[in-house]
């Protein structure tokens, strides 16, 4: 992986050199053999429907945009709900 591919971040644009498919990092993932592959989401819409995404190897994919939509606010997502413990039932 070169250095261009390992800045790539989620909310860039992006296009795959083998087919053309160009659009939005949606999720980076790396592989335990040291494989890393890039979601890719396209931005238009067919019937008003968005298109389905699909997922390439970082090596063959080239920065297009940096931030063309913009990425999560923290690495670890959003708020979440506490869990609640319940207490134990009585015994009888």
């Amino acid at each position: 992986m070169n250095k261009e591919q390992s800045q790539i971040k989620l909310g860039d644009r992006v296009k795959d050199t083998v087919t053309g498919f160009v659009g939005i990092v949606t999720c980076i993932s790396d592989w335990l053999n040291g494989c890393r592959r890039l979601t890719i989401q396209p931005e238009e819409t067919r019937d008003g429907r968005p298109l389905d995404a699909f997922t390439f190897d970082a090596e063959q994919i080239k920065l297009v945009k940096v931030g063309a939509v913009p990425g999560p606010e923290s690495e670890h997502g959003g708020p979440s709900i506490p869990p609640v413990q319940r207490k134990d039932p009585p015994r009888l």
